[in-house]
């Protein structure tokens, strides 16, 4: 056999493959409607950086390479409480976290973006 006809066989059994599993999947999906009761709601964790880790971002924040400390994060006790009680759940919904960048990083980000278009420019 050929690489003419290999290819296409090939592609075909993959194909034949993906949709199976798909279609096995979705029928296990349609029997498992239990699930949704064991899907926990975490509350939101709020984090305070050790005053020692926050002078030193303060310190390099400007620098190009940074290599930080390490920050040690230690959950509150009402926060280890819940995951100890909820601990046999699998399904997780984690909170949203938006990060919005700040109007200096704005600013670093256009004068290496104009930086870049002038060295693409005098090539």
């Amino acid at each position: 056999m050929n690489a003419k006809n290999l290819l296409p066989l090939t592609a075909a059994a993959v194909f034949a493959l993906c949709a199976g599993s798909m279609v096995i999947s979705a029928t296990h999906a349609d029997n498992n409607h239990g699930a949704a009761e064991r899907i926990v709601t975490l509350p939101t964790v709020s984090v305070t950086p050790d005053p020692a880790d926050l002078a030193h971002y303060n310190t390099y924040k400007d620098a190009k390479i940074v290599d930080l400390a390490t920050v040690s994060v230690t959950p509150a006790a009402e926060d280890v409480a819940y995951y100890v009680a909820n601990q046999a759940v699998r399904i997780v919904d984690m909170p949203v976290v938006t990060v919005r960048p700040s109007a200096d990083d704005m600013q670093q980000i256009a004068v290496q973006a104009g930086v870049l278009a002038s060295q693409l420019a005098s090539r």
